[in-house]
């Protein structure tokens, strides 16, 4: 037979006991209560996402792969309002996230090392910030000016902005400006004081950088990074937004354009206007033909023998109607139909107007049948409509007889035409840009009247 020994503990005592152990109890519900909250906390209705002030990101810029993430991402989820806050420096990109004033920003050229993680460790400090994959390096350029320019006083917004960039990459950003080769080549048709440009050996990295105190926003910033590994599509989406950038940089090139816009567009604007509207072209766009395939010089002559403005052979002047080859307005306005009937045959197999306009310039260079043979190339066995980018990777194949001998149109210089695509690219970009300043400084007037709307 067993007995208990009586709580010979006071009333008192045994009471504090109870309260004692109620709230401990009470204080593990509110513990995981607060925990929950945490973790079902929706995201921000506006996200807040900071940027240092580039030419990829800037409000007046084009398409660019940091808009469109950003674009991809607040369609992931639920639509979330995503606020751009623009910073003179990548550092103080970093300074917004860590205050708490963005839950979002691009990190250019930052991320801690495993070294770094692990001194921070150390110290007892939990990590706020989380670092996304990097989706693109650049290389650093170093700028020499023309004739010894150092910019003084007000300077252009092009100007302003590649000392702005250049003070995030060089001791003196004045006299030895360096910054990466994408806002170098962005900035460049604007900048007739660049004389010259080298590689540093240095490179840049661009990647984001989101806070993980807000559980929901982290979780949503991995699992879009992840998808974007598992589904490949980051290739796609700079071929889309930058693709069209030189591999180096030809201040040469650019001031062939400024010359072009300046002496010779201005009597064949108000064509150029008219034929595209018409045929429902970019006016810019067909002015960047222009001038990749003559600079505007009704006399040129290709190594293949075509002539004229817009480098068409007799067969397909004589096909489009052209009754006399030497009017400069008529070749304009047969360029801008074929341009248009190129593109309405890619429509016609499924792309979008943007995807057939670029296959129709490449067209436009070495013929459809070719730019068919490679989009059967590029689609191999039962695959789906390939885009742009993968015809870009194929048509240059094509000059390989191996790779010809199984096409239905045979050999051609498919790279010449991804040169092409390329250069009218990069030339409508920049003519958009020095007509917009046309527009403001009343400068290439004759342009700015004809093509500015």
């Amino acid at each position: 037979m067993s007995t208990i020994a009586p709580d010979k503990a006071p009333r008192w005592a045994r009471q504090i006991r109870r309260e004692h152990l109620a709230m401990g109890l009470l204080s593990i519900a509110l513990f995981g209560l607060v925990i929950h909250y945490i973790r079902t906390v929706p995201l921000p209705s506006i996200l807040v996402v900071a940027a240092p002030l580039q030419a990829r990101m800037s409000d007046t810029s084009g398409m660019s792969p940091e808009k469109e993430l950003l674009e991809r991402f607040r369609q992931l989820n639920n639509g979330v309002e995503v606020r751009l806050v623009l910073t003179q420096t990548p550092e103080e990109v970093l300074e917004l996230v860590e205050q708490g004033k963005a839950q979002v920003g691009l990190a250019l050229g930052v991320a801690p090392t495993d070294a770094d993680r692990r001194e921070s460790a150390d110290a007892g400090h939990k990590p706020r910030l989380a670092y996304g994959p990097e989706y693109d390096r650049q290389p650093i350029y170093a700028v020499d000016w023309n004739e010894g320019y150092l910019p003084q006083g007000s300077v252009r917004p092009a100007m302003d902005e590649l000392l702005r960039v250049a003070a995030s990459f060089s001791q003196d950003p004045v006299l030895a400006p360096a910054l990466p080769l994408d806002a170098l080549h962005l900035l460049l048709p604007f900048l007739p004081e660049v004389r010259d440009v080298a590689p540093t050996g240095r490179e840049a990295g661009y990647r984001f950088v989101w806070r993980t105190d807000v559980p929901r926003l982290d979780k949503a910033m991995r699992s879009f990074w992840n998808e974007l590994a598992a589904d490949g599509s980051l290739p796609a989406l700079r071929e889309r937004t930058l693709g069209f950038l030189p591999e180096d940089p030809d201040p040469f090139e650019m001031e062939m354009l400024r010359r072009t816009l300046a002496l010779y567009v201005p009597p064949h604007a108000g064509t150029i206007a008219k034929a595209a509207r018409k045929w429902r072209l970019d006016p810019i766009l067909l002015t960047a033909v222009i001038h990749q395939e003559s600079h505007f010089n009704p006399g040129a002559v290709s190594a293949t023998g075509v002539r004229g403005l817009m480098q068409m052979t007799g067969v397909t002047l004589e096909h489009l109607g052209v009754q006399d080859p030497g009017d400069d307005a008529e070749v304009i306005t047969a360029g801008a139909r074929y341009l248009d009937a190129l593109r309405a045959q890619f429509i016609k197999l499924g792309y979008d107007r943007e995807e057939a306009m670029l296959l129709g310039l490449a067209a436009f260079n070495v013929g459809q049948g070719h730019v068919e043979d490679a989009i059967t190339l590029a689609r191999g066995k039962g695959a789906g409509l390939p885009g742009w980018a993968a015809v870009r990777r194929v048509l240059p194949t094509l000059a390989s007889l191996d790779v010809a001998r199984h096409t239905r149109y045979g050999l051609c210089r498919g790279f010449e035409a991804v040169d092409f695509v390329d250069k009218v690219r990069y030339f409508a970009y920049a003519i958009k840009g020095l007509v917009q300043v046309g527009a403001q400084r009343d400068e290439l007037t004759g342009l700015r009247l004809a093509l500015a709307h």
